[in-house]
């Protein structure tokens, strides 16, 4: 008798499932626009090529992304971050604001927005570099395999690409030194992605916070096959000069699989002797951790 009752259950299931009715409702729910969804993508004004990578959220919010490699983005906002300001940013271009509501408007009648950007070269100061002794230095933590602590780059239960433009980061005591920047070393504890792409930064200080990025280029770190350890980011290439305090940072921006979030994250201690900085979102405010150390360094040639 139970059989036959859940064999009439499940053909009764069956019927309503394949019935047109609950069928065009299903398309009409996918035809409807998702509420606060913005979908689009980020180009040269110049040019009209596509833009990869570039920052997306709403300003000094917890909500932002990444754009691919391509330059599209969806993102989600928030009713509660209706009415503020949305900025589109990428290394080399002048950053574009624009009203959420605008964007959201723009979204629902036309399903992609596109967002251009107009490059603004950054210009690296000439240096002059004589016979004077330069001295290489580490600066930074060295916190290995030995730490109970670690920076996670994922918040559950965001979706994966929310938490892409997150970032953290070490403040360097350069003072008025000319520095020549070589290297920057992290140490990533966990990574459970068959490839993560984050992107290397360096920004000086205003307010104790981090301001102008002084690159005149992305540079991109490709860590493949599950790789954790130590991971070394040559800086020569760049031809890097800093003359004051700066901060150094690593911002997590793809991952295959882009499936779901996994575990990654860096090595860090509390106690420590260094002053941490990290961003929640692309776009988010940073926040000023003191005496926690990171498994993250840069070794620069210092002139005396």
């Amino acid at each position: 008798m139970t059989q036959c009752m859940n064999a009439l259950f499940s053909m009764c299931l069956l019927l309503v499932l394949c019935s047109p009715v609950v069928s065009r409702a299903a398309l009409r729910l996918e035809q409807t626009p998702q509420k606060g969804l913005i979908t689009g993508t980020v180009v040269d004004a110049g040019t009209g090529e596509t833009i990869g990578y570039a920052s997306v959220g709403v300003v000094e919010t917890e909500t932002g992304t990444i754009a691919d490699e391509e330059g599209s983005f969806s993102l989600t906002v928030p009713e509660a971050h209706f009415g503020k300001t949305l900025r589109i940013s990428a290394i080399g271009y002048t950053p574009k604001d624009v009203k959420v509501d605008d964007l959201i408007t723009q979204t629902t009648r036309e399903k992609r927005v596109k967002v251009s950007l107009t490059a603004t070269p950054v210009a690296l100061p000439e240096v002059q570099v004589n016979a004077s002794t330069w001295k290489k230095k580490l600066m930074g933590g060295k916190l290995g395999t030995q730490t109970k602590f670690t920076h996670s780059f994922i918040i559950y239960p965001r979706p994966l690409p929310a938490n892409f433009g997150r970032e953290i980061g070490i403040q360097i005591g350069n003072g008025s030194h000319l520095s020549f920047l070589n290297e920057m070393n992290f140490y990533l504890h966990t990574n459970k992605y068959e490839e993560v792409l984050f992107r290397v930064n360096v920004y000086y200080l205003k307010n104790g916070k981090p301001a102008r990025n002084l690159l005149p280029e992305p540079i991109y770190v490709s860590v493949e096959d599950r790789k954790t350890g130590w991971i070394k980011v040559d800086l020569e290439p760049y031809n890097l000069y800093v003359e004051e305090d700066f901060v150094i940072s690593l911002e997590w921006i793809d991952c295959y699989p882009r499936t779901h979030s996994q575990q990654l994250s860096l090595s860090a201690s509390l106690p420590g002797l260094q002053t941490t900085l990290f961003k929640d979102a692309s776009q988010s405010k940073w926040t000023k951790v003191p005496a926690v150390s990171m498994g993250m360094n840069v070794v620069l040639q210092q002139k005396e």
